[in-house]
């Protein structure tokens, strides 16, 4: 298995402030020490990211969407990119092209 790394960007609604980043830090995925969980704060975007195992490029990206949607449970809004990184290649999911 290799290792990949997952971002997503998420606009939330309603906007976080730095009270609910920190609860939605808390509650997301707890006993993962890569997690990593802040704002684009000139864009209004959420970003995620953390590190992952799998087999190929393509189902780390379902990965990436599976952490989209735990993401989308704790915290409303629109998800706007997945992706998943390896050391060779990458694959990138967009709402809007």
């Amino acid at each position: 298995m290799d290792t990949f790394t997952l971002f997503l960007a998420l606009r939330p609604e309603p906007s976080l402030d730095d009270d609910a980043l920190d609860r939605l830090a808390e509650v997301l995925r707890p006993g993962d020490p890569d997690l990593r969980v802040w704002r684009e704060e000139g864009r209004g975007l959420l970003r995620v990211s953390t590190e992952c195992s799998a087999d190929r490029l393509e189902e780390a990206l379902q990965l990436a969407h599976d952490l989209g949607a735990e993401v989308r449970a704790q915290c409303p809004g629109t998800l706007l990119e997945v992706s998943a990184l390896g050391d060779e290649d990458s694959l990138v999911w967009r709402a809007v092209p």
